[in-house]
């Protein structure tokens, strides 16, 4: 009899192990989706708080809110390229009857490069200023970035109503890329070639020459004097200390030139009146 049904047992362990498979799907997908849920739920509030916060730091202001900000009470905000920063907490320089009280409640960005603090001076528009001198207003927004507290934007030239940048603002940024690729261009040049030595005596006049230190530049070779121009025809020029066999000097020949009754390849040369 028991043989005749010896067959079930393996039967039996099938659906014991299949059911005890089946509660444990069971209870990981309950898992899982629990797991789910709460990752979700976790998600959200990462979200908005860091939407929060974003919409915390990112308030824009708009000029007539800003005025608000001139004194010790309500605090001193001054904006720069339509950046909003806290200087209360230098007060000394920025509160009333102090000198630079004038940028607080504004934006008076162009005033920071021209010093002129009259109404012509005090405004925002800085399309008067050169590659270099917007180059020297940002390197004063990376500065109070550093020192003051940024509390947002200001709606105007350079942000709109959303916090989103102006046209304006945009090309200030490409002013700004194309100075830093100058700034890389003419730090590549002075390393090609270097600053001359000079030297000026009332008896012998002045005197230029070349090492390999020359310039504050250390390098392998020492070099020749000669005249580096801005462009073939432009008057301007330095005392640039050239290495003859390099591929800089052939692609620079055209604005190189040599100073008169000075030996080709001397690394000293007296330096006459250039007419």
């Amino acid at each position: 009899m028991l043989p005749k049904y010896v067959w079930l047992l393996p039967l039996f362990a099938s659906i014991l192990l299949y059911s005890n498979d089946y509660f444990n799907g069971i209870k990981f997908n309950f898992l899982d989706k629990w797991l789910n849920i709460i990752k979700s739920v976790y998600s959200s509030l990462k979200k908005s708080n860091i939407k929060l916060n974003k919409d915390t730091n990112q308030k824009v202001f708009t000029s007539t809110e800003l005025k608000k900000y001139t004194n010790l009470k309500d605090g001193l905000y001054i904006s720069i390229l339509g950046q909003i920063f806290d200087v209360t907490k230098g007060a000394k320089h920025y509160g009333p009857g102090a000198t630079y009280h004038v940028f607080t409640g504004r934006d008076a960005s162009l005033a920071f490069i021209t010093g002129e603090f009259n109404d012509k001076g005090l405004t925002d528009d800085i399309s008067s200023l050169s590659i270099h001198q917007v180059k020297a207003l940002n390197d004063w927004v990376q500065f109070y970035n550093k020192n003051y507290i940024y509390k947002g934007k200001l709606n105007g030239r350079y942000y709109n109503e959303d916090g989103s940048p102006t046209e304006e603002s945009h090309n200030v940024q490409k002013i700004l890329i194309n100075a830093k690729e100058k700034q890389f261009e003419e730090a590549h040049k002075k390393k090609m070639f270097p600053p001359c030595n000079v030297e000026w005596k009332s008896d012998s006049g002045t005197v230029v020459w070349c090492t390999k230190k020359s310039g504050g530049i250390e390098r392998d070779w020492i070099g020749v004097p000669r005249m580096l121009f801005e462009s073939p025809n432009s008057k301007e020029y330095r005392c640039a200390c050239t290495k003859l066999d390099s591929k800089e000097y052939e692609e620079t020949k055209g604005m190189l030139r040599e100073y008169s009754q000075c030996p080709k390849s001397s690394t000293k040369c007296a330096v006459k009146t250039e007419h």
